[in-house]
């Protein structure tokens, strides 16, 4: 079985970038990845990843080690020496994956969409993950007052089960909607925020209420 240590950011290699090697691949799927940007860095979520590519993840709690296993081969990466820890998820450098698992895929970067594919995977880099951005989003909503203070409270008042949530980027990812509903039946509550950079700030700049 081969094993590979990834370790912390010891070479330009592993940075975005074009690639230095290519080889042409048939009946090829790529699988598409939510990621972030990190000191010019691309990385991508290890267990998502893990589970597209249908690799077996595992995890060591001791030793804050996460490790990828697919067609006899493990990329082993440690929380702060080459991997980082978001929102309480493990994300690994993309380039560094991808070279790893698939050595003879050509890798670029799409500056304007802020994309790095490979033939195999594709990551876009989003200023927050999922959970950031919700996380921002409700804690706007909990500042609220007056009319939109009580819609909010109404509507976690009346949930009939486990809220759902859901985030929508514009194109320039300088604006993002987040959406917590909850169904039932043929019916469905609803609160809808957009959520706009200001500075080093998420504020947020349009409420709407759908709660019966």
């Amino acid at each position: 079985m081969k094993k590979i240590v990834l370790v912390g950011l010891i070479s330009a290699a592993l940075m975005v970038g074009p690639g230095s090697s290519y080889a042409a691949n048939d009946d090829v799927a790529t699988i598409s990845l939510k990621g972030i940007l990190s000191e010019g860095r691309l990385y991508a979520p290890l267990r998502i990843t893990g589970e597209k590519l249908g690799a077996e993840v595992s995890w060591n709690q001791e030793t804050n080690t996460a490790s990828l296993t697919k067609d006899g081969k493990t990329l082993t990466a440690t929380v702060g020496n080459g991997a980082l820890l978001i929102s309480g998820k493990v994300h690994v450098q993309f380039k560094a994956l991808s070279n790893f698992f698939y050595p003879n895929d050509y890798i670029k970067w799409n500056k304007s969409t802020m994309t790095g594919t490979s033939e195999h995977i594709e990551v876009r880099a989003y200023p927050l993950t999922d959970e950031q951005a919700i996380k921002f989003a409700t804690k706007a909503l909990d500042e609220m007052h007056g009319t939109q203070k009580r819609e909010w409270n109404k509507f976690l008042i009346n949930l009939h089960g486990l809220m759902d949530k859901e985030i929508q980027w514009n194109s320039s990812y300088t604006q993002y909607t987040a959406s917590f509903y909850d169904s039932w039946g043929n019916n469905r509550n609803e609160i809808i925020t957009e959520m706009t950079k200001k500075g080093n700030d998420w504020i947020m700049t349009s409420f709407k209420s759908l709660v019966r």
